[in-house]
């Protein structure tokens, strides 16, 4: 547990942590920036075939996410040397939740769809491929693993069900957002391939002449299971939360 001095004030011990905390949120968003600052389009026919600017980097929901790791990690800095204000948002439950179970499903989709190629490889070649390639793994594997293990160090109170619904809401609208976005941009960006009509169609319907209503009518199931794994996971973290804050009490 992160722990202060019974008078509240931070303890040698948190001011460490903390430090930590605040070098890794600096760096973690130091990298989106370099990110940014040093794009380059590189043409691949499979994972990127047009040049859709720099600044679409932030589309994606693994950036998003890791925007949102950032936050948490700045807050739960503050928070241990001694920041009341801080502490209230990153101890607040929905936070810890929404902030554990969106990179864990942004390190669960990244990883999974390496053995499936629908992953873009990485390239250590020059500075720019290196840049590439440790954002990747940053974003992907490091703070999925880095903030599970916050979650379960600050369980220090019970999580409230009701509120589990809603891990989902930014999701839904992610989605709904990045599938409008794709139909109507020219030339079109869909930021995961599921977005497009076409991915569920060639699944289930492959051989069939698609029918651009018909597909948009079973990505909507498919939508709504993909939204409630979040809330899923957000279910399987609370039960771990809640057996850990028992036993500390």
């Amino acid at each position: 547990m992160i722990s202060l001095s019974e008078s509240g004030k931070p303890t040698a011990r948190s001011r460490v942590f903390a430090a930590v905390l605040m070098a890794i949120a600096v760096s973690t968003f130091a990298l989106i920036v370099l990110r940014v600052c040093f794009y380059r389009f590189n043409y691949d026919p499979q994972y990127y075939p047009v040049d859709h600017g720099r600044f679409n980097f932030f589309s994606f929901f693994t950036v998003q996410s890791n925007l949102y790791v950032c936050f948490y990690l700045f807050c739960l800095s503050l928070a241990c040397f001694g920041v009341e204000r801080a502490r209230r948002i990153a101890f607040h439950p929905v936070v810890r939740l929404t902030v554990t179970t969106y990179i864990l499903v942004t390190g669960a989709v990244y990883c999974g769809g390496i053995p499936m190629k629908m992953t873009p490889p990485l390239y250590w070649t020059d500075f720019y491929n290196c840049l590439l390639s440790t954002v990747q793994i940053v974003h992907h594997v490091v703070m999925p693993v880095l903030v599970f293990v916050l979650f379960l160090i600050t369980a220090d109170r019970k999580t409230d069900r009701r509120k589990l619904p809603l891990v989902a809401v930014y999701p839904f609208v992610y989605s709904v957002f990045s599938i409008i976005r794709g139909a109507l941009s020219d030339p079109e960006f869909y930021p995961y391939p599921f977005y497009r009509p076409e991915f569920f169609w060639n699944i289930f319907l492959k051989g069939h002449e698609m029918s651009l209503p018909a597909a948009y009518l079973l990505m909507l199931p498919m939508l709504i299971a993909g939204v409630s794994v979040f809330v899923l996971i957000a279910f399987v973290l609370a039960l771990i939360n809640d057996r850990l804050a028992e036993k500390r009490k």
